[in-house]
């Protein structure tokens, strides 16, 4: 083939192939770790010359790790991922700019030396992209950048490698290579000394020897299964220029390597090329933006909503919102302790719907609920997991409603419901019932050991009673909520863990500090035992008969100050502060913050006028429920205990002194008036 007709040598553009794990992946270290971040991420990819097809290059999960790891019989790529945050970004970006940057970063690892070290630097790419997290859409644009230097003219036809004479030495001495080498290296064929030994690149062009060159096949691993060469050998080419510029005018031979499935070399191609033209550096422009589905110059977008499944779907959307605070408005919030901890409502009621909900939005998966209940018909318009049918079917019970309510919500929450009734102090308890009852409170003596965090939302005193007592003797976080007509009261019981070492609790001046540990429970205030609150009572003292707004408000700030005590570092033994005085309510606004801000020991809110205050108080030492005298009965004397008190609320009076408060305060002092002398004040 005369130089006239020498034909021009074209090369097959990379394909990039991008499997859903990619964006996957992506989308995790967006929400978990770039966050804001728009910083470029070095990524690896891999391509294949085992039965080519289409000159893929293929990216998936492991592309993010730290070193490339790319599947058997592939070699790694090298690139870059440029994620943007907005898609006003990404469409703006100078696409020309980032392609030269990049093209320029190709070039200096040519002019360095490091391609000999590592070849793989020569199958470079790069991903422009915008991950839009709510859409779970995802717009890229691959580019595998190249100098676009003078062409490249073929002094033959392609030669396949099984049409030379001494074939079978070419493919024995390649094959000594190790695999992961076989990306680019140089193999010198002397059939006149019978001698074919393949060689790395830095090997051969540290030392390059001028005489040794016209036996040099300059090989790599080829992934097009067409006529010409990859994208590959357009790099390969320049970097060879580069590296020995008295190359050039040469005829210069490259092996475009290409296993078959038997992994033999037969059709691998040889093109015999020369460049006329030496490139200038300076001057030089880049090639390489791949074109879209339609063939032209574009982005790609693909959407993974259809090929993710449902669930996983679902909690990523839930997560969504969460992860997104971390971005910019609390960096340090901690979800996992969320997403870890377990709780369980006692009632599922109209403020357990609420509470379960929130804790839902704040990503709790593991909840539990206790209830005896039934759906009725005035049930669904005040308790947000029920419906209409549920009432209709007349035999649907709440606890195990909404545990499957808040599956359908969120299907990757673990949810649980258990029919029971509480036992309660002051309600006697039959013989007959006596075995029923002890494997009830088996049950739900394991339901609390089992759960982090108890939830007390049952729309009774005594009710509150046992879950208490067994919260305290189980170290359990407690949080109660209770209803009046348009008030509340939201709180978290005192903690039975001792504070270990001296945590220095900050002191401000006008205000008290109350340690957790000695912070009192939703009996503490009380001086009575609870009894039986529940006979003679007409409709409306049967029914909780509130605001309709109480009741949400309530669990919303049941959860609220769960979530804050779980970010607090000493959690239930976080301290709160009050004010000494009223004249001091202002200093108030000096009470130290957390994460999330101030950790109040109770919240008393009332509709009435709008205003919330924030009573601290410490626990009482003759307490009913969380007493030392309480819990040490129970822990010595268990069910037998616990069946004493259900006979009869006295029991508790007399076991923590409360009776003789009661007889102190009954008994009335008399005397008589003429026996004290009262003077009257002398006038002006």
């Amino acid at each position: 083939m005369s130089e006239g007709n020498a034909k021009i040598l074209q090369f097959v553009p990379f394909e990039s192939f991008v499997s859903p794990t990619f964006w996957h992946k992506l989308a995790e270290l967006k929400l978990d770790h770039d966050r804001l971040s728009d910083a470029k991420r070095s990524i690896f990819g891999h391509y294949t010359n085992r039965k080519a097809s289409r000159c893929l290059l293929e990216v998936d999960y492991s592309a993010y790790n730290s070193s490339a790891q790319p599947p058997k019989f592939s070699h790694a790529a090298v690139g870059t991922i440029y994620n943007k945050n907005t898609i006003e970004e990404f469409k703006a970006l100078d696409k020309t700019a980032l392609l030269a940057e990049e093209g320029k970063c190709l070039l200096d690892d040519m002019n360095s030396g490091r391609v000999l070290n590592d070849a793989s630097l020569l199958a470079r790419f790069f991903v422009l992209s915008f991950a839009d997290l709510k859409s779970h859409s995802y717009y890229y644009w691959f580019a595998f950048p190249c100098p676009l230097t003078p062409t490249l003219r073929l002094q033959c036809d392609a030669l396949r490698l099984k049409e030379l004479p001494n074939a079978r030495q070419y493919a024995e001495a390649i094959r000594l290579l190790p695999a992961d080498q076989q990306n680019f290296f140089v193999l010198y064929a002397n059939e006149q000394e019978n001698v074919w030994e393949a060689r790395s690149l830095s090997a051969v062009l540290t030392q390059f020897d001028e005489q040794q060159a016209q036996h040099y096949y300059y090989c790599f691993a080829d992934a097009s299964e067409y006529e010409n060469p990859s994208w590959l050998m357009r790099n390969y080419v320049a970097m060879m220029l580069q590296q020995c510029p008295s190359l050039v005018g040469r005829t210069l031979k490259f092996l475009g390597l290409r296993y078959d499935q038997q992994m033999q070399l037969d059709n691998s191609l040889i093109w015999q090329v020369v460049q006329a033209e030496s490139s200038c550096n300076d001057q030089l422009q880049f090639v390489g933006w791949e074109v879209n589905r339609n063939g032209k110059m574009g982005p790609r977008m693909v959407s993974m909503r259809d090929s993710m499944d449902p669930a996983k779907l679902a909690e990523n959307s839930i997560n969504l919102n969460l992860k997104l605070m971390k971005w910019r408005l609390v960096p340090d919030l901690n979800l996992d302790i969320m997403a870890q901890s377990k709780c369980l409502l006692f009632g599922a009621g109209t403020l357990g719907c609420a509470v379960a909900r929130n804790l839902l939005s704040w990503g709790f998966k593991h909840i539990s609920l206790l209830d005896n209940g039934k759906v009725g018909y005035s049930n669904p318009v005040r308790q947000s997991l029920y419906t209409h049918a549920d009432a209709v079917a007349g035999n649907r019970m709440k606890a195990t409603t909404a545990a499957t309510r808040l599956l359908d919500i969120n299907p990757s929450a673990v949810c649980q419901g258990h029919v029971l009734e509480i036992p309660m102090p002051g309600h006697t308890i039959g013989e007959a019932l006596r075995q029923q009852t002890e494997e009830l409170l088996q049950l739900i003596e394991q339901q609390v050991q089992q759960h982090d965090v108890i939830f007390l939302l049952t729309d009774s005193r005594e009710s509150r009673w046992l879950p208490t007592l067994l919260g305290a003797a189980q170290q359990k976080i407690v949080i109660n909520a209770a209803l009046g007509f348009d008030s509340y009261l939201v709180m978290r019981h005192g903690s039975t863990r001792q504070q270990v070492g001296d945590v220095g609790n900050k002191e401000i001046a006008g205000l008290k500090c109350i340690g957790g540990e000695q912070l009192g429970c939703y009996f503490c205030n009380d001086v009575t035992a609870p009894g039986n609150s529940l006979k003679d009572r007409t409709l409306d003292q049967q029914c909780t008969v509130t605001r309709p707004g109480v009741s949400n408000i309530a669990a919303s700030y049941a959860v609220e100050l769960l979530v804050a005590l779980l970010q607090h570092p000493q959690r239930d033994l976080a301290p709160a502060y009050y004010a000494n005085s009223r004249n001091q309510q202002q200093q108030e606004s000096q009470l130290p913050e957390g994460l999330l801000g101030i950790l109040p020991h109770s919240i008393r809110g009332m509709l009435c006028n709008y205003e919330n205050i924030l009573p601290a108080t410490q626990k009482f030492a003759q307490c009913i429920a969380c007493s030392q005298r309480v819990l040490d009965a129970y822990r010595k004397e268990g069910h037998a205990f616990l069946f004493k008190t259900f006979e009869t609320a006295k029991y508790l009076e007399d076991l923590t002194g409360i009776s003789e408060f009661k007889r102190l305060n009954s008994e009335i002092i008399d005397f008589d008036d003429d026996k004290f002398d009262f003077s009257e004040d002398d006038e002006d």
